[in-house]
């Protein structure tokens, strides 16, 4: 019986990572999946597979983990908090759950199919209302924002971590396979474009520098690949006025004003963090924290006071803004001993495994798409921090000792 589980348990996990995007049409099902591990676990787990957990890492991620839920408990919060929580803790799980599997190739595999998936799925969706007569336009049509298959930053991520995964894979040597990864991550780096998802484009840029102090070399087809990126980028800023709007802020009724006013009037970050720091200024935040249900019911009631144009303030109401900031979230949550364990748990990670280029990308994601995002409040994100925490917990620190893409 073991050996059946056994045998089944990859494809399971394989299944998990494919429907995460599917969430909204499909919501149970990675919530079905995850349980059918979790009672898979305890028959084809063995004693050894735990030793991969025996990390400074780990440990840090664990003292994370455990004093949200000793906060919560002590204050009296638990019952309130625990939406939020279980969501903070699924990473965690995800990581647990995986330590019986031996390789990253069948949940990689599934990272860049759902992705292709999410893609075509999303661009059928378009090109059927654009048929219809909507006109192409993101920032000021509702209709082609709910057109894709999830909201644009979640997408904007997974294309990402889908592009990561094929650029890890490309071999320097000649291989028939190169051709396809390459393909893919055009694809997704065009989509990315195309959604005009402003924080995968700008952590893009930053993994593309990035990846010249790690001296990486893939041949002839990666400075291919690298024109055909370029030129896409280019041709997607000359022809897509979203994008233009993104990066500039233009706007006919305030055009001459400067990129700060520009700014202040158009990004909601600006009114969110600016309630966010009157938060932080109530008694006990530092070390008890507001808890995670009192602090998105505390930001409402600071929009309602504070936004003085009517329109403006029924839509932060409506949308029900949280912090938009991970880091600011578990300040203002849980207070700055949690805040503190997690930059540690993200900074043993960043140095443990800070001469692969893979594993900085991957880092540089999480802390990138964290400091916009409360990655944790959303089901989705959870599940893609936990496979950056399982990817990097488990498979890149088994394998310490021999960096990726150094070539």
């Amino acid at each position: 019986m073991r050996i059946l589980f056994a045998s089944l348990y990859p494809f399971i996990f394989l299944l998990l990572f494919i429907a995460i995007p599917f969430d909204d049409y499909f919501r149970a099902l990675p919530n079905i999946v995850l349980l059918l591990l979790a009672i898979l676990f305890p028959f084809v787990v063995r004693k050894e597979d735990f030793k991969k957990l025996k990390r400074l890492p780990t440990i840090m991620w664990l003292a994370f983990f455990g004093y949200l839920l000793l906060n919560a408990l002590l204050t009296g919060r638990f019952e309130a908090d625990w939406g939020v929580l279980k969501k903070i803790l699924l990473p965690g799980l995800l990581v647990l759950l995986y330590i019986p599997l031996q390789d990253f190739k069948k949940i990689n595999k599934a990272i860049i199919y759902s992705a292709l998936a999410a893609i075509v799925f999303s661009v059928i969706k378009l090109i059927m209302l654009i048929n219809e007569g909507q006109p192409f336009n993101f920032l000021e049509s509702a209709p082609l924002i709910e057109a894709v298959l999830i909201d644009r930053l979640y997408l904007g991520l997974l294309s990402i971590l889908s592009i990561l995964i094929s650029l890890k894979a490309i071999k320097n040597s000649y291989h028939p396979d190169n051709r396809y990864y390459f393909v893919n991550i055009i694809i997704n780096v065009l989509f990315i474009l195309l959604i005009v998802s402003r924080i995968a484009i700008a952590t893009l840029v930053i993994i593309f520098l990035l990846s010249f102090l790690y001296k990486i070399r893939k041949g002839p087809q990666f400075m291919f690949a690298t024109g055909i990126l370029f030129l896409g980028f280019v041709l997607a800023f000359i022809f897509n006025n979203d994008l233009r709007k993104e990066i500039f802020y233009s706007n006919r009724t305030i055009q001459n004003q400067g990129l700060i006013e520009n700014t202040l009037a158009f990004e909601p970050r600006v009114i969110i963090w600016n309630c966010a720091y009157q938060l932080s200024k109530y008694d006990g935040v530092m070390f008890k924290g507001l808890g995670f249900l009192n602090t998105n019911e505390m930001m409402e009631t600071c929009y309602e006071t504070t936004i003085e144009n009517k329109s403006k303030r029924n839509w932060f109401l409506t949308q029900r803004y949280n912090t938009h900031n991970q880091y600011i979230d578990i300040y203002l949550g849980a207070g700055i001993v949690a805040l503190v364990l997690l930059v540690l748990g993200i900074l043993t990670l960043l140095i443990r495994n800070r001469k692969q280029f893979y594993s900085t990308a991957l880092m540089v994601t999480f802390i990138t798409f964290a400091l916009v995002e409360n990655v944790f409040h959303r089901q989705i994100g959870a599940y893609y921090i936990g496979f950056i925490l399982l990817t990097m917990i488990i498979e890149l620190s088994t394998d310490e000792k021999q960096p990726l893409n150094k070539e």
